[in-house]
C-alpha cells in the first residue's frame, strides 16, 4: 500500500473514531473544506466542530464501501455514508478530493447529495441539517 493510501486511511479512521486532536494535527492551519451542497468552505475550526458534532446528530454514522485512489497531490476517496437517526436510516454515496502537502491536508472538496440525507433522516427535503 502506498504512503498516501495509508495517510488516507489514517485520516478517515481518526474522523470515524471522533479523534479531533489527530484530525487537527493532520490539517494545515489554513485548511479549507468545501462542500458542493452550499458552495462554501469551512476553515479548520468550523470543520473540526462539524465533525465533532456527528455523534450528537446521529444514532449511528459510518463510512462503508470505501474506495480510494492516489492522485498527484493527494487522494480521491469514495464511500457510502451509512447513518441512522430515530429509527430511520440512509445510505448516501459521497466522493471527496483531498489535497495533501508535506503530510498535511490543505483542501478537501466534498460532494454528496445532502437533500437525500435530509429527506431520509430529517423528515423531508426542506428541513435542513444545522
Amino acid at each position: 500500500m502506498s504512503e498516501m493510501l495509508e495517510f488516507a486511511d489514517h485520516f478517515f479512521d481518526a474522523v470515524a473514531r471522533g479523534d479531533m486532536a489527530l484530525v487537527s494535527d493532520l490539517y494545515r492551519d489554513d485548511v479549507q473544506v468545501w462542500h458542493n451542497w452550499d458552495d462554501r468552505s469551512q476553515d479548520k475550526a468550523e470543520n473540526l466542530a462539524t465533525l465533532a458534532a456527528l455523534p450528537q446528530k446521529y444514532d449511528s454514522f459510518e463510512y462503508v464501501d470505501v474506495r480510494r485512489t492516489v492522485v498527484a497531490d493527494g487522494f480521491l476517496r469514495q464511500h457510502t455514508i451509512a447513518a441512522s437517526r430515530k429509527g430511520r436510516s440512509a445510505r448516501i454515496p459521497a466522493i471527496l478530493r483531498v489535497y495533501v502537502d508535506a503530510g498535511r491536508i490543505y483542501r478537501i472538496e466534498e460532494y454528496f447529495d445532502r437533500g437525500q440525507l435530509n429527506s431520509a433522516l430529517f423528515w423531508g427535503p426542506h428541513r435542513l441539517l444545522e
